[in-house]
């Protein structure tokens, strides 16, 4: 009798552990983990994109201008320009390898863009980690603190000095939600920014 009952009372743990699902991982300011890495999942594979959009600062004498940029792959051509084209920068390379910056009357060559761009403009363009930030992920790297909606959009980020806000998506065709508004802010320079399109490589508009 009881080695039946020792049989039985195996067969129901046995039985038991065969319907346990191991629970998704959770991390802190995530809603739902399996959304978050679905919508990280298509953004790595949204790697060739252009962007028309619109900067401001929040200084004092704060700077307004135009934004674009175009990437492919490592790859990227930025274009920073102030009121009728005054001011700003251009830049081009891969941010792994040697970067071309020009003004208006000057041209360098650099492995530290944003050293170089923050001389040119005098207040801080995080270039390097933005190519990230706007599609809605983190940079390389660890990062401070994170929230991610339930549909798997990053809310706001605290990474590499900078604490970001994303209060608004778009939905360009083909391709996954990505952010609409970015305000950035490290403590000394706010950054607003303004996607008004995005574009695919061969300049078609996906969204505005």
């Amino acid at each position: 009798m009881k080695k039946l009952l020792v049989c039985l009372l195996a067969a129901a743990v046995l039985s038991g552990c065969a319907i346990i699902r191991k629970p998704a991982e959770t991390e802190a300011g995530v809603v739902d983990a399996a959304a978050w890495a679905e919508h990280k999942n298509e953004l790595a594979d949204f790697s060739i994109w252009s962007l028309q959009g619109r900067v401001a600062t929040g200084q004092l004498l704060g700077w307004t201008g135009n934004l674009s940029w175009r990437q492919q792959g490592e790859d990227f051509d930025v274009r920073l320009s102030g009121p009728l084209g005054a001011g700003g920068f251009r830049a081009k390379g891969s941010l792994d390898d040697v970067v071309v910056i020009q003004t208006k009357d000057e041209r360098f060559v650099t492995t530290e863009p944003d050293i170089l761009v923050e001389r040119t403009l005098g207040w801080t363009f995080p270039l390097e980690p933005l190519r990230f930030w706007a599609r809605g992920l983190p940079a390389p790297g660890g990062y401070d603190r994170i929230s991610v909606d339930a549909q798997g959009r990053m809310i706001s980020l605290e990474q590499k000095g900078w604490a970001l806000s994303f209060p608004d998506y778009i939905e360009p065709e083909n391709a996954p939600a990505v952010p609409r508004r970015i305000v950035l802010d490290n403590g000394e320079t706010r950054i607003r920014l303004v996607v008004d399109r995005w574009f695919d490589i061969d300049g078609v508009s996906r969204a505005n």
